[in-house]
């Protein structure tokens, strides 16, 4: 059975989420060795390194335009992976995975921002329970009603990749040589999240004469090595490139759809290797999240509900 374009763009966003899955436990693992900024620089720098020898002949010739949509969502893209990846040390796995999946939230409301789209009821109604959701699920005991600071930066980086995914796809679908466009935009994104993660690192992880330490200290772990190969690699070069690439054949708020499913395989990951436990409690508010997800995305599957809401 052959697919048509959007249903194999989906299923490259599939692969992308199942890709991520595992980067929140082995960058979990890696940042008990190395600080969370360094990581990122280092992570991206190699794979700026192996974008450029990939790509370095569609790079001949970028225009002023990609030069500049590559710089807006290099932004994006940079603050999110530095917020999901600080927030990651001071918050658990779950917890972290979970409130990044609530990006599929905030595109809708990204896509009113950039495109003005209208946001439905479905989708406010959506946007409500998971915010409900997320404030419950974040606990840390049912007497504390406030975010972790790890749970709140996890959360800005919900909210950048929501823009991320709108711009992505505002970019892309204007592209006139989509192989081209994508193997310049995606290396731009890496560049930029390079250069931001290692000038947030300088300052406000230690003076720079300590980053040869640090790296040394690094590049004796294990841990850290599978980290930063496979994030380089598959989660940065591999993911990022075919999200760039495909991502417009589909919509935007069902990219976001699938990308939401990673907290689910995410957490489910975690317990499995014995890294932390989830409670029947926090099982329930997680589903109540995605049911939130869900619902928002309700009328992308049900057309007749679009119309309902027109009616209405």
């Amino acid at each position: 059975m052959s697919l048509n374009t959007r249903q194999r763009a989906d299923l490259f966003m599939l692969l992308i989420t199942m890709i991520w899955s595992g980067t929140f436990v082995i960058i979990k693992n890696a940042l008990d060795e190395v600080p969370p900024f360094l990581y990122t620089g280092l992570r991206f720098g190699l794979a700026s390194l192996i974008g450029y020898v990939l790509w370095h002949k569609s790079m001949r010739g970028i225009t002023k335009q990609e030069v500049f949509q590559g710089s807006i969502l290099g932004i994006f893209f940079g603050l999110g992976f530095l917020s999901q990846t600080w927030g990651l040390q001071h918050t658990s796995i779950a917890n972290s995975s979970f409130i990044t999946g609530s990006m599929a939230i905030f595109t809708p409301i990204a896509a009113y921002l950039i495109d003005k789209r209208t946001i439905s009821k479905y989708q406010s109604l959506g946007i409500l329970i998971v915010l409900t959701g997320l404030a419950f699920f974040s606990q840390h005991g049912l007497n504390e009603w406030q975010f972790n600071v790890g749970d709140i930066a996890t959360l800005f980086c919900a909210v950048m990749w929501g823009m991320y995914i709108t711009y992505t796809d505002k970019f892309m679908r204007d592209a006139e040589n989509i192989v081209i466009s994508s193997a310049r935009l995606t290396l731009m994104q890496f560049i930029i999240s390079c250069v931001f993660a290692f000038t947030a690192s300088i300052f406000m992880e230690g003076p720079i004469s300590e980053m040869p330490r640090l790296i040394n200290q690094a590049f004796h772990s294990i841990d850290f090595w599978i980290a930063f190969l496979y994030t380089a690699i598959f989660a940065s070069i591999v993911a990022t490139y075919i999200q760039t690439r495909y991502q417009h054949e589909t919509t935007p708020v069902k990219a976001a759809l699938m990308f939401s499913t990673e907290p689910v395989t995410a957490t489910l990951l975690a317990v499995m290797i014995g890294m932390e436990s989830l409670s029947i409690e926090k099982l329930l508010i997680g589903a109540i999240v995605i049911i939130g997800v869900l619902i928002a995305q309700a009328e992308d599957f049900i057309p007749s509900l679009k119309n309902t809401n027109q009616d209405s």
